[in-house]
């Protein structure tokens, strides 16, 4: 067990997932759409066959890696081939593509015109008609008696036939291409030292992820919730549905030992975190399931209510019934949710499973981080480049700390530091930070990496960059032995460019006002004078709960203050301002213009006036604590927000690059998707409508060409030569006329 942050008290609480605060309201994500989901292009049926490695003891997974499937496979994609074409109808064997038959009984119709004219009726001939649903997969089929989809009128005294084709009760030719996609080659490195296939878990329902979980054993949680691995509800429309909602299925194992083995499979697991709603119900519940091969079944081994929200607990199983001690043997966690948003949090943390092990081995060889770092800046995540510039080393923070666990019932020589390196590879800096040698058996502690205290004192260099800067930026840390090398660093990207932020960047929840006329307003402190435009904004794709308003109905207006206590009002926009929710990608900020730019210094306060009542969801980081910066006001006063956790709103200022946008704006939008995005070794340009043949033009964050290519849709582009953080792509036809633009961010 360990230590958990202190939560929110004091609130009251309702059965709406919300927590209100005098006028505040905090709630959970009700989406965190997923830029593939909206990127997969309509085509043809298709069906992609998964091939998996086999998993042999010992396993292993901290999820401080992603080793999920990512079931986004398309046609054309490297390891993706056609294999089966399943045809919806087939006569005798075979199926043509202009095939369509009628349900009902068709007619010959003879009209022979003498005198009264005599109209006579035939059936046409039926057949046997193989129909199969491929709305399954495999695909059933049945034998059905069906007939030509079209009446036959025949004059005698014409000299042909004319036919005239039904348009309703009919069957009409289909087909599903079924591809087979090759089993992921990469390796895993054991907690043995020996090597495994990386690919653990055959299903990506859950969300691997660093910042959900409330101290996690080691950095990076599974998180289930009830959102479907699209990032959308499981069921938008019925508020209060509940159910089954995430999975996480391992692949086949290889389990062919005796009982007397000792078999035994362990995990941590905590309830709620930092993320999803607060309010736990008994049958919001884990599960955890067995498969029986022989048998072609899953048999439910253990199961939690939902409990107060606390510390990680471990949970050591064994498994001695012949019936799982077999290859091909998989275990599966799911979850019980209400299946309209992201609610009702398990997340879960280091899964073993090995032999030679009994009932109370809980010892984990193992040193990590506990959770990732956002900045190496003394105040902010971000700011502008010009304003850094000035003064670098004054930006800079004294000390960066980190938490670094020691898992084992040992004392362990731990040894951490970390490294700096601008995005084009220039200005790499390495430090050995310091150590920890002693009494730190199963205790957690702060790692202190000197920045500007160290010595030599560390900054950002702005000479290696012009206007704007990327550096990739590396925690790590190093004992022996060791069993997971994985969990022993994290890394972030830190952006100098054109605004300020307090965030990480990654939405635990979210936060709004609930009154017309409230305001809300969040502290900076600028170090010069500069010309503000733009009010950058994440807002949750999501829905209030019934009654509330539709939060697309909110309504504000942007405001700028330079003093709350007499209030005095810089700046107000005449225009009205809507939140816009995006459903192309997880935590997608949109910039809201200053009807006109101003100048503004020292002390402000960036924000909202609200025109109606509606809770509109602004993005809550729970990572970052800024709120002694955070002010709302509901009835004519300013006070401090209730909630610990910083606003995704970020102001952006003048500046001569802009790395939101790369460059001009293009003339067409929307015209192609990027998938996945953030990238790192690949990305696929999906066209949204027919453009002409032409070239992809991708520029770094600076505006400088780095790639020139031809494009298709569909096709792969390999990125593994792009520096880390944003570029744009450009598509141009073969005229050269720019026919679209997208934001490209490499991470790794």
């Amino acid at each position: 067990m360990f230590p958990s942050r202190s939560l929110l008290l004091g609130l009251l609480l309702a059965c709406t997932g919300q927590v209100f605060a005098q006028g505040e309201v905090l709630q959970a994500l009700r989406a965190r759409p997923t830029a593939q989901a909206a990127a997969k292009a309509d085509g043809p049926r298709t069906h992609f066959i998964y091939q998996f490695q086999t998993q042999t003891l010992p396993i292993a997974d901290d999820f401080s890696v992603d080793r999920t499937t990512k079931r986004w496979a398309q046609p054309g994609d490297p390891n993706v081939t056609l294999t089966t074409t399943f045809y919806h109808l087939e006569v005798a064997g075979v199926s043509e593509p202009d095939m369509v038959f009628s349900l009902d009984t068709t007619f010959l119709y003879t009209t022979d015109l003498q005198e009264p004219p005599v109209t006579t009726r035939a059936a046409l001939p039926s057949v046997n008609v193989t129909v199969r649903d491929l709305d399954v997969y495999p695909p059933t089929e049945s034998v059905l008696e069906l007939w030509p989809a079209y009446n036959v009128y025949d004059t005698i005294q014409s000299p042909s036939p004319d036919t005239l084709n039904l348009f309703s009760s009919v069957l009409e030719q289909d087909s599903l291409l079924v591809y087979t996609v090759a089993a992921d080659t990469r390796t895993y490195v054991r907690p043995d030292n020996s090597l495994a296939p990386w690919v653990l878990w055959e299903d990506d329902d859950v969300l691997v992820n660093g910042t959900f979980g409330d101290d996690p054993p080691t950095v990076g949680v599974a998180t289930f919730d009830g959102l479907s691995r699209t990032g959308m509800p499981y069921d938008f429309v019925n508020y209060t549905n509940y159910g089954i909602a995430d999975h996480l299925t391992s692949v086949p194992i290889d389990l062919q030992y005796p009982a007397s083995d000792s078999i035994y499979l362990s995990f941590f697991y905590q309830a709620q975190g930092l993320s999803g709603d607060m309010f736990g119900q008994p049958q919001d519940s884990l599960v955890l399931e067995f498969y029986a091969p022989e048998e072609d079944i899953w048999y439910r081994v253990w199961r939690s209510p939902y409990i107060a929200p606390g510390a990680f607990q471990q949970v050591l199983i064994p498994i001695k019934q012949f019936r799982y001690l077999k290859n091909g043997f998989r275990m599966r966690f799911l979850n019980y949710a209400t299946l309209s948003g992201a609610f009702d949090h398990w997340h879960i943390d280091y899964v073993r499973l090995g032999a030679q092990r009994t009932f109370d081995d809980t010892r984990l060889i193992d040193v990590a981080y506990v959770m990732p770092e956002s900045t190496l800046l003394r105040t902010y995540t971000s700011m502008p480049y010009n304003a850094f510039s000035a003064s670098p080393s004054a930006f800079m923070t004294d000390t960066a700390k980190l938490s670094i666990r020691n898992l084992d019932v040992d004392d362990r020589f731990i040894v951490f530091g970390f490294q700096a390196r601008e995005e084009n590879g220039a200005g790499s800096f390495l430090r050995t930070s310091g150590n920890n040698t002693s009494n730190n058996a199963l205790l957690k502690f702060t790692a202190r990496h000197p920045v500007q205290t160290g010595s030599p004192p560390f900054a950002y260099d702005p000479a290696l960059s012009t206007d704007a800067a990327f550096w990739r930026v590396k925690f790590w840390s190093n004992t022996t032995p060791d069993i997971n090398r994985y969990n022993d660093t994290t890394s972030f990207i830190q952006e100098i460019s054109n605004y300020y932020a307090y965030d990480d960047g990654s939405a635990e929840m979210t936060y709004g006002l609930n009154s017309a006329g409230a305001k809300l307003a969040y502290r900076f402190d600028l170090p010069q004078g500069d010309t503000l435009r733009a009010v950058r904004m994440y807002f949750s794709p999501s829905l209030n709960p019934p009654p509330g308003t539709p939060p697309t109905q909110g309504s504000f207006l942007i405001t700028v203050w330079t003093s709350l206590a007499p209030e005095v009002i810089q700046h107000q926009n005449f225009s009205f301002s809507s939140p816009e929710y995006r459903d192309h990608g997880p935590d997608h900020y949109v910039e809201y213009p200053l009807d006109s730019a101003i100048f503004v210094q020292g002390t402000v306060y960036i924000g909202w006036t609200q025109t109606n009542s509606t809770v509109m969801n602004l993005g809550f980081d729970r990572n970052r604590d800024v709120s002694d910066r955070i002010f709302f006001a509901t009835t004519g006063t300013f006070a401090n927000t209730a909630f610990d956790g910083a606003l995704m709103m970020r102001p952006v200022f003048v500046a001569a690059v802009d790395p939101f946008t790369g460059v001009e704006e293009p003339l067409h939008n929307n015209r192609f998707t990027l998938y996945p995005n953030p990238a790192t070794d690949e990305v696929r340009i999906m066209l949204n409508e027919e453009l002409p043949a032409g070239r992809a033009i991708i520029l770094d964050a600076l505006g400088r060409q780095v790639m020139d290519l031809p494009y298709r849709s569909g096709g792969i582009i390999s990125t593994s030569t792009l520096a880390p953080g944003l570029h744009i792509v450009r598509l141009l036809d073969a005229a050269g006329t720019l026919v679209g633009q997208e934001r490209l961010i490499i991470q790794r």
